[in-house]
Parts: C-alpha cells; sequence; structure tokens
C-alpha cells in the first residue's frame, strides 16, 4: 500500500511539467528573438510585404503563455511546483505585450510605406531585377 502511495506522490508531482518547459521555452524564445523578429518584419513591410511574419510572431508567443497558463493549472491541482510555470507566464505575457506592438507597428509601417510608394517601388525593382 505504501508503495502505491509514493508512487502516486512521484506521478503527481510531475504533474504539468512537461507543458510547464514547453511554455517556458517558447515564451523565452518569443522574449529573446522578438527584437530581431520585429526588425525583420519592419524590412518586409518596408519592401511591400505582407504582415506574416509579424502575426507568426504573435501566435508563436500567444502559444508559450498558453502552454505556461495550462502547466500551472495543471500543477496547481496536483500540488506540483508550479515555479517554471509561474515564469513562462510572466515572460510570456511580456512576449505577447511586445508582439502586439509590433504587428500594430508594421501595420502603421506599411501605411507610411505605401503613402510614400516606397514598397512598391522597391517590389517592382526586385521583380524586374535591376
Amino acid at each position: 500500500m505504501e508503495t502505491t502511495t509514493q508512487q502516486n506522490v512521484k506521478v503527481s508531482s510531475k504533474a504539468g511539467k512537461g507543458l510547464s518547459v514547453s511554455g517556458f521555452v517558447i515564451s523565452l524564445t518569443a522574449l529573446v528573438l522578438w527584437l530581431f523578429i520585429s526588425a525583420a518584419a519592419v524590412i518586409s513591410a518596408a519592401i511591400g510585404g505582407g504582415m506574416g511574419l509579424a502575426s507568426f510572431w504573435l501566435i508563436f508567443s500567444i502559444t508559450g503563455l498558453a502552454l505556461s497558463a495550462l502547466g500551472f493549472v495543471k500543477a496547481n491541482k496536483a500540488g506540483a511546483k508550479k515555479g517554471l510555470a509561474i515564469t513562462g507566464i510572466v515572460i510570456g505575457s511580456i512576449a505577447v505585450l511586445l508582439s502586439i506592438s509590433t504587428v500594430s507597428g508594421v501595420s502603421k509601417a506599411q501605411d507610411e510605406f505605401a503613402k510614400a510608394g516606397l514598397g512598391n517601388n522597391i517590389m517592382e525593382t526586385l521583380k524586374a531585377g535591376k
């Protein structure tokens, strides 16, 4: 009987660990690479590209936040450690906010480049091979 109880405790102490680790890693990646991704998204907007990269990064950030939150809920129900899940939630929240600002900024940049005609000129030049 005691062996079964000890095994159940070991199993429950790992509850949510996979989700927490996944959410933390994705959130940290989203935060660390945000500066490069936002710069690439603005450059893409400058040459007439779309919102694909900025939108993808927002979805990527939300995924990290969601996995961390799910890991927190699962660990909380099982009474397991929640530190990594909480860290993932905090980092993921920051990454989501930065990604939202990137999507908004790229949208504004596209409008400004379109008004100036810059994006279309660059894309036409690239297509023509000049």
